[in-house]
């Protein structure tokens, strides 16, 4: 699988490379382009090189922790403010809603917004453009707190549902699948399975998707 994913970039990158070394007089418009796909293609291998590696030291039981004391909320709300330029391109409506008081807990701020930001990219992918909506709401009882983010995407039909969190799977049907390493929503569960939590999906075919996890106050 990742010989795979890694083909594919590397394959466009070596292409683009030769096109512009073999025509020296090509047109600046069109080299500036081939450029602009080489910094995405590699800005892609990066990404799914550092997936992998946290992967396999989170597997391995090697990845680093640093629990602290964290405002869930606040990180949510930083999260979605990393991402608001995203969902201004694919012209979405993100709507908040967090509780009227802070919720605190002991966990790797880090770690937790790489979940947060995981799920946003994910809904990100699959809105309509025009049109898009995500809802992002937290909820807390005496246990612990829950996260949850909902698209209006097409939803995720029942067989994928089983598979979209083992390594490599993604959404969507292949014809019209999103860019991506689908190595996301595995590493957000390990980490949210590391703070004794759950991660898990909600979905009707044409109704959205609803990504949400449970963290326990006490771990």
């Amino acid at each position: 699988s990742v010989t795979h994913e890694l083909r594919t970039p590397l394959t466009s990158i070596r292409a683009l490379a030769e096109l512009m070394r073999d025509d020296p007089a090509m047109e600046e418009p069109q080299r500036c382009q081939f450029i602009a796909i080489i910094v995405s293609e590699t800005e892609r291998l990066s990404r799914l090189v550092n997936q992998v590696l946290d992967m396999a030291k989170i597997e391995s039981g090697h990845a680093e922790w640093h629990n602290t004391e964290i405002d869930l909320g606040a990180l949510v709300q930083q999260a979605v403010a990393t991402t608001s330029e995203l969902f201004r391109e694919r012209q979405t409506q993100v709507y908040l809603t967090l509780p009227e008081v802070p919720v605190v807990l002991m966990a790797d701020a880090d770690r937790l917004t790489q979940v947060m930001l995981n799920l946003l990219s994910n809904a990100a992918k699959f809105v309509p453009v025009p049109g898009g909506r995500v809802d992002v709401s937290m909820r807390s009882d005496d246990r612990g707190v829950t996260v949850a983010v909902k698209d209006n995407g097409p939803g995720v039909n029942t067989q994928q549902q089983a598979l979209i969190f083992e390594k490599f799977r993604q959404g969507g049907d292949a014809a019209n699948r999103p860019q991506g390493t689908g190595l996301g929503l595995p590493i957000s569960r390990q980490i949210v399975e590391h703070f004794g939590g759950r991660l898990w999906l909600e979905s009707q075919p044409g109704q959205g998707a609803r990504f949400s996890f449970y963290l326990p106050f006490k771990t």
